[in-house]
């Protein structure tokens, strides 16, 4: 039988991690999937060692967890922003699941909800499932979303 959670947030950058955040100050249970074996994949492994941030530091602002060093107009470098990240998760007990890809969703409308396989060969059931996926702040939306039914509500996070 499959586990149940009440969502299944799908990748664990910031925007899956800052939905998982509230989430868990709710007290929903939920849990976040995510392909890579540790946090920042993208800025551990596809940003040059000398990467820096191109905003200040003071606009770092993943919730709850907003820029409190001293040097606020200063540009965090690839290895403080995968530190920040391993943090976040730490210190607000997110519910990340590594190494696990989703590889398929699909609605169950017996039971109104929805299950995820992953690429360990198992499934989830959930009520809400969230792809907080995308790269560079350009949607990423998978082509087998147009075949979903109409009452099923999509939204990119830029609307």
């Amino acid at each position: 039988m499959a586990e149940f959670v009440q969502t299944i947030i799908i990748c664990g950058g910031q925007a899956g991690l800052s939905l998982s955040y509230y989430l868990t100050r709710q007290g929903r249970d939920h849990v976040v999937l995510e392909q890579s074996s540790q946090p920042g994949n993208a800025w551990r492994n596809h940003r040059w060692d000398s990467f820096v941030l191109n905003t200040p530091n003071w606009q770092t602002r993943l919730p709850g967890a907003e820029y409190q060093g001293d040097d606020p107009d200063g540009f965090m470098s690839r290895d403080e922003v995968v530190t920040y990240l391993e943090q976040y998760i730490k210190s607000f007990h997110l519910p990340v699941r590594y190494c696990v890809r989703a590889t398929k969703v699909e609605q169950n409308s017996r039971c109104h909800s929805y299950c995820v396989t992953t690429n360990r060969g198992t499934s989830a059931q959930a009520c809400n499932v969230v792809i907080a996926t995308g790269l560079y702040q350009e949607p990423k939306i998978p082509a087998f979303s147009a075949d979903f039914p109409s009452d099923i509500k999509q939204l990119h996070s830029d609307t």
